[in-house]
């Protein structure tokens, strides 16, 4: 993205004609891909029109005007249909969402809504009603979920950056599996006023891009989050001994580290808290609170949920406001002990997916659909900044490393992270 807003602003290109060769290759790919459910074809040539003018003007919004934008179909877009991925869904926003009146503040275009996971309540990606999209670096792997078709987006080439959500990894998960940077900032940080809701003590909004840069300068614009050179070289590997990683994934992460310790960095380890199950907690709080968003679409209409949705929501019917009340109780103690084990270094880190990539037919399996957020789930918990990486070479393909630190510190997060990104390209 970086690269575009220099082209755009040396006149190498338009922003009609940035927009114009996105739409182009959305529509070479709608077969194979299948990234976006709509595709905002006029309204963004307008909207780039309008940004050629500020430009001639010397009026920008901001150093993203003119920067095409995907949007997860379950972010409020004024007047544009969603459907949260699912038949049970027909939703007419009369308002955008805050963060799409910050894309429109800043003159970022918005090209459509993007494929995803039936209510942003799974981590395949896999959808029965619509196909779902595509893993386009991977084919046969899925793209992961929920934020599916903007993950695919961005890792074909069709949108530069793309907004998702993410209740307990469904940014990290898909850019993970189709090879790019995905990252939720800190609880509220971003609004998710008029986004569809998962689960609202657990959802987040955030970004899928191509590159750290590209995240660092989106959460400058939308966030205020300043970029900052990373002030230290100390990683602390986040250990659970309760969770199996597959020997490939755990030999790629340990080259990785042993990759950073020689160009410099102070890699650790650290023990995950005793006596805290996190799926178990966030199961608990995610099944308990999506079963109330979604109880009259269940009562009223299950046969037009998928399969995997309505057992889980069936699940979350029988959890009692007893056992809901003291799984936030448990999640505040782990906030307070793991800000602890965070705070001396720039970040914690662990595979984002400890398994390697599933396949389609793999991927609708309840054991592999928990294995896939095993590791991302406690960042919604802690509610604190977390950003998946591509993984370093030599790993099964593919592969992801996560980052994540205390509540609030997103630009050292980013900072950090992009440090390790040119030590692992380098």
């Amino acid at each position: 993205m970086r690269e575009l807003c220099d082209g755009l602003a040396k006149g190498l290109f338009s922003a009609v004609e940035l927009v114009e060769n996105c739409l182009r290759e959305i529509d070479a790919t709608t077969d194979s891909i299948s990234a976006f459910v709509e595709v905002f074809r006029s309204d963004a040539l307008r909207q780039a029109e309008e940004s050629d003018e500020r430009r001639r003007a010397g009026q920008l919004l901001s150093p993203i005007d003119g920067i095409p934008f995907a949007v997860k179909d379950i972010i409020g877009i004024r007047g544009q249909r969603m459907y949260a991925g699912s038949r049970a869904v027909d939703i007419v926003p009369e308002a955008d969402a805050p963060i799409i009146a910050q894309v429109r503040a800043a003159g970022g275009i918005i090209l459509g809504t993007t494929r995803m996971h039936e209510l942003a309540y799974g981590p395949s990606g896999l959808n029965d009603f619509d196909g779902g999209a595509h893993n386009p670096r991977y084919p046969g792997i899925i793209p992961g979920g929920s934020s599916s078709g903007s993950a695919a987006a961005v890792a074909a080439g069709l949108s530069p950056i793309a907004l998702g959500s993410d209740t307990g990894g469904s940014i990290r998960g898909p850019a993970t599996l189709c090879g790019i940077v995905g990252f939720k900032p800190s609880y509220d940080l971003l609004s998710v006023d008029g986004v569809h809701p998962t689960a609202p003590t657990l959802d987040h909004v955030g970004f899928l891009a191509a590159s750290v840069e590209d995240v660092r300068l989106a959460m400058s614009v939308f966030a205020d989050v300043p970029v900052v050179e990373a002030a230290g070289r100390s990683l602390a590997v986040f250990d659970d001994p309760g969770l199996a990683v597959d020997p490939a994934i755990a030999t790629a992460l340990r080259g990785t580290l042993d990759s950073l310790s020689d160009r410099g960095w102070r890699v650790e380890s650290v023990t995950s808290p005793s006596g805290f199950d996190v799926v178990d907690v966030s199961t608990t709080i995610m099944s308990y609170e999506a079963y109330r968003v979604n109880r009259k679409r269940l009562e009223t209409v299950p046969e037009l949920l998928g399969a995997d949705v309505r057992e889980r929501l069936e699940d979350g019917a029988r959890i009692t406001r007893e056992r809901y009340e003291g799984a936030l109780r448990e999640m505040e103690r782990v906030r307070t002990e793991v800000a602890a084990l965070a705070e001396p270094f720039d970040a914690l880190v662990n595979a984002t997916i400890p398994i390697i990539g599933p396949s389609v037919e793999d991927g609708a399996r309840a054991d592999v659909r928990r294995m896939l957020t095993r590791n991302t789930r406690l960042q919604n918990l802690l509610g604190v900044p977390a950003i998946s990486l591509p993984g370093g070479q030599g790993g099964p393909a593919p592969w992801g490393i996560q980052l994540f630190s205390v509540r609030g510190r997103d630009a050292a997060l980013l900072a950090t992270a992009a440090a390790v990104a040119d030590d692992i390209a380098g």
